[in-house]
């Protein structure tokens, strides 16, 4: 092909120089430099047949005979895009309790004491809960409990259980508890037996930065949450615990050991974030971490998780793989941050302790900080909904008309989130070049650009998409 007509691009220069464009059907291609971008798109004298036909397979370029249907193969690939996204299920998070044994120097809800009344979720309410639930979803239904401490309302659980088990059968939920561990017990790991539960826990970038972060009266986090895993492991089996790390500033040194602890606990999944900007954490441990720090430690730790592989050691890091399936349209990509529109309540709803439902977690933890009774969408306690304000965060959520998205070449695999917007800029879109949240995403999509250039690193991120 010599004579050729250019689709719509978005393109984007990376650290070593190679050029990443992108169009609306969220397809990828690498350009070896600049040079190249212009030769094809701006002079349109670009002579080298192999990488034409590619470009051309890709939606890049078309010919003028083919010109009308290459254009109605984007726009139809683009459409798909968003209905996949706006068809991805609710995740629904119930907080049964504000309570915590933990007191942790980035909680971004400001907990309170364990011992302390009037911060729980009534077992009284539980009908209404159960109600509300099976109005606003349908089944299969993703419920994760969080606090606080949940296993401090344990009670709650239980009950909630039973009940939703016998109205909608025990085939059609399945049941996260997002809890430190410190307070599982025999009673508790009995009763989880053949049910549809499972434990998220926390493992943070190092014994020091654990303990020191993560603070019990007794100072053992770490090995309480080391004995515990291994306990639900033996007891439960593998599958039914997974792990999050919290990425602060005393962490940064701690790639390897976060590593090690996972393999030694027969972990093979991790999901590593840098501590979050949201609620009361902004003001505690997110200004002393910067994108930069981060992701100098992140990719050390990729680095290492990708190099186990090689070695034939099976590890995942969930949150790397999030955007790889993002940057690959996998079928299985739906993840509520990196939506457009944003997963904010059509992807995701929280009911507190309160019976107040929120359309995010974030939602509820910028109400706590700050008390925006606009972030609150209604109560468990009665049908009425507030959802004028709700659907204005939404409208201003289609990062392809947004200023800073729509010319970003990641536009098609990022999302929008417009409560950290409005949390940090005071309204739901932004200045995305001083956005923390553009900023990380956007660093690990490079990322994985330079990773997949080297073909052992790509085989390894290739089995875990198929995977």
């Amino acid at each position: 092909m010599t004579n050729y007509k250019s689709l719509p691009i978005k393109f984007r220069e990376l650290e070593d120089g190679r050029t990443v464009i992108s169009n609306l059907a969220n397809t990828y291609h690498v350009l070896n430099d600049v040079q190249s971008l212009r030769d094809v798109f701006e002079v349109g004298k670009c002579t080298d047949t192999n990488l034409l036909n590619e470009l051309e397979q890709k939606l890049f370029i078309t010919s003028d005979l083919d010109f009308e249907s290459k254009v109605h193969l984007t726009t139809s690939a683009f459409s798909k895009r968003i209905n996949k996204d706006l068809a991805s299920p609710r995740l629904i998070m119930i907080v049964p309790t504000l309570r915590c044994d933990h007191h942790c120097s980035y909680c971004q809800v400001s907990r309170v004491n364990a011992d302390l009344s009037g911060f729980d979720l009534q077992s009284s309410q539980i009908p209404s809960l159960i109600n509300y639930i099976t109005k606003i979803e349908k089944p299969p239904y993703k419920i994760e409990f969080q606090g606080g401490e949940p296993l401090l309302a344990f009670d709650f659980i239980q009950a909630f259980y039973e009940r939703f088990e016998n109205e909608v059968g025990k085939g059609n939920f399945n049941i996260v508890i997002a809890t430190s561990l410190s307070l599982i017990d025999e009673s508790i790991i009995n009763w989880c037996r053949g049910k549809n539960v499972g434990f998220s826990t926390s493992i943070d970038a190092g014994k020091k930065a654990h303990n020191k972060h993560r603070k019990l009266i007794t100072k053992n986090s770490f090995e309480l949450v080391q004995k515990n895993i291994n306990w639900i492991h033996d007891e439960l089996g593998k599958d039914k615990i997974g792990t999050v790390t919290t990425v602060t500033k005393d962490g940064l040194e701690g790639y390897d050991e976060l590593v090690d602890t996972h393999m030694a606990l027969g972990l093979i999944g991790m999901f590593v974030r840098p501590v979050s900007s949201y609620g009361f954490a902004e003001e505690k441990q997110a200004k002393d971490i910067s994108i930069t720090d981060f992701m100098v430690f992140y990719k050390k730790l990729i680095r290492r998780i990708l190099n186990e592989n090689l070695s034939g050691t099976p590890l995942i890091e969930h949150f790397l793989l999030i955007h790889y399936k993002r940057l690959s349209n996998s079928p299985s990509a739906a993840y509520v941050d990196l939506m457009a529109p944003a997963g904010y309540l059509k992807n995701s709803i929280l009911i507190d302790y309160t019976g107040n439902v929120f359309g995010s977690d974030e939602a509820r933890m910028v109400y706590r900080k700050y008390g925006v009774d606009e972030l609150i969408v209604g109560n468990i306690n009665n049908t009425e909904l507030y959802l004028e304000h709700s659907t204005q965060l939404l409208a201003h959520s289609f990062n392809f008309d947004v200023p800073g998205c729509s010319d970003c070449v990641y536009q098609g695999s990022c999302g929008s989130d417009p409560i950290y917007h409005l949390q940090d800029f005071g309204e739901p879109i932004g200045v995305k070049s001083y956005s923390r949240f553009c900023e990380l995403h956007k660093s690990i999509f490079d990322f994985i650009f330079e990773l997949i250039r080297d073909q052992k690193y790509k085989k390894v991120l290739d089995g875990w998409l198929n995977g």
